[in-house]
């Protein structure tokens, strides 16, 4: 099971009554769900309503400003219980995930017709949980901002050295780099992540602040051997050596995230694009302070108002917005990287015109990433469908924009590649 860490676990409370009083047939299954359910609010599928009980209704009715009902006794007491629209659950989900809280989504795996079938006329319909939803594994539109990055961040431990494995769940990207103990805290500070996940065997007082708020995840997870073996599965190869070079605590930090997000899919997968290995001196480190003080992704606030990446940012595209944050956030120490940027942007600034046909041509392109992940972890729609219609479409054209021009800079002719 997975847990808060020890430094502020949150047990599970859905009342002491639930351990002394014989429970109805659906209590049974509720507490059997939230035992499954660790310290996760438990969304439990009645009809068209996904229902909350006991502490996890007082919790939610809360922070969702609901009403707060009651539904039979248990006990002898009130059975405290509130409700959300299954058709609008993104909408209270998105509250919830940005009040700190993870949820555990119990569906119906039967219809009443199958439940009767298989139990008779008093049969309970069968559920399970089918999918935790934290704040690093959301894929839904609704739940993310389009102009910034979802990172879930694993983090575990190996001799000397700290893996870390970082996944935009929305997208499949995944990058894993190694640093050092003294790195450990200016690494997370650029990374930014939305959640945090550490092996259980790691004594958080020992981290950095940051990790306090840690998930624990079963240390188990964490080998790398058999995390080399899953990510050759998961891609189809027999070697990893195309991908790059990655060290045990690497590889370590990315089983632990394949671990993590087996867990948090019961069993599925969301799409994962091939590890991409990162250097730890590729990039300016700054600490958390630092990086507060120069206000580059957010302000002093802490809102993305008033900070250097809002005043500057003028793409059209979701994703250009999310590359230029991460460009930002992570400066570059690399001369030909540096160099290459700066002639991009000479040729796009010194011809107005081909700069705004450019433009015009990148504003009809879909956030085609994202919708290729929600359709990858079985959560798309037909508007998903369409936007990977679409943007396969618009990728031709800018292909054949960008193969009419004169010269093309060298980073731009890279990044276009394949979209002919």
């Amino acid at each position: 099971m997975l847990h808060r860490s020890a430094l502020r676990i949150k047990r599970h409370a859905v009342t002491p009554l639930a351990m002394t009083a014989t429970p109805t047939p659906m209590m049974a299954q509720f507490f059997a769900l939230k035992d499954k359910a660790g310290d996760c609010l438990l969304f439990y599928r009645m009809g068209d309503f996904f229902e909350m009980f006991f502490e996890d209704a007082r919790r939610a009715a809360q922070i969702l400003d609901i009403a707060l009902t009651t539904r039979g006794e248990h006990g002898g007491e009130p059975v405290p219980m509130c409700g959300v629209p299954v058709h609008s659950a993104e909408a209270y989900l998105a509250r919830l995930i940005r009040a700190g809280c993870r949820v555990a989504i119990a569906e119906q795996t039967e219809t009443p017709a199958e439940a009767k079938k298989r139990g008779g006329s008093k049969a309970l319909v069968a559920r399970d949980i089918v999918r935790f939803v934290t704040a690093g594994t959301l894929t839904e539109e609704a739940l993310l901002e389009p102009r910034c990055a979802n990172l879930l961040v694993v983090m575990c431990q190996v001799r000397d050295a700290y893996g870390v494995a970082a996944c935009d769940v929305s997208t499949g990207r995944m990058e894993l780099e190694q640093c050092a103990p003294d790195q450990l805290a200016a690494t997370l500070a650029r990374l930014g992540a939305s959640e945090i996940v550490i092996p259980d065997e790691i004594n958080g007082e020992e981290l950095p602040v940051a990790f306090q708020e840690a998930i624990v995840s079963p240390a188990g997870g964490f080998d790398s051997a058999r995390a080399e073996e899953r990510l050759r599965q998961i891609h189809g190869v027999s070697t990893l050596d195309a991908f790059g070079e990655f060290s045990r605590a690497m590889l370590a930090a990315a089983g632990g995230l394949i671990a993590y997000l087996d867990h948090a899919g019961r069993g599925t997968l969301p799409l994962l694009l091939p590890p991409v290995a990162r250097s730890d001196d590729e990039h300016l480190l700054m600490d958390e302070a630092t990086r507060a003080s120069l206000e580059i992704l957010s302000s002093q606030a802490g809102t993305r108002k008033g900070s250097l990446v809002e005043s500057i940012d003028r793409c059209v595209t979701g994703g250009g917005a999310r590359q230029l944050a991460e460009d930002l956030g992570a400066p570059s120490r690399d001369h030909t990287a540096i160099g290459q940027r700066l002639e991009a942007v000479a040729w796009l600034h010194d011809d107005a015109v081909l700069r705004e046909d450019l433009r015009e041509v990148l504003r009809a392109m879909p956030d085609i990433g994202r919708a290729l992940g929600r359709v990858a972890a079985g959560r798309g729609s037909p508007r998903d469908l369409g936007q990977l219609r679409d943007g396969l479409s618009e990728a031709r054209r800018l292909g054949d924009f960008l193969a009419a021009q004169d010269r093309v800079p060298e980073l731009i002719a890279r990044q276009s590649a394949g979209t002919d």
